[in-house]
């Protein structure tokens, strides 16, 4: 079941997790430096136990900052 959520929207898959009524942990991962993240957030990992899922999501998409805006 969990393994058609990789690389889902985050909207989409939180959707079907309260439809479960499973209880559900997440953590955003980010890229290390300098980078800028931007767009939406993907389901990278998933571990499902049979009393919860983890999920670990990233942005879709990032680039390096070339000027330092404020989450840089």
């Amino acid at each position: 079941m969990t393994f058609s959520w990789y690389g889902l929207s985050w909207d989409e898959v939180r959707r079907d997790l309260e439809a479960l009524d499973k209880p559900y942990a997440f953590q955003i991962t980010y890229p290390r430096g300098k980078m800028e993240t931007r767009g939406n957030l993907r389901v990278v990992r998933l571990r499902e136990s049979e009393d919860r899922v983890d999920v670990i999501l990233a942005h879709e998409k990032y680039s390096r900052c070339e000027h330092r805006p404020p989450n840089c």
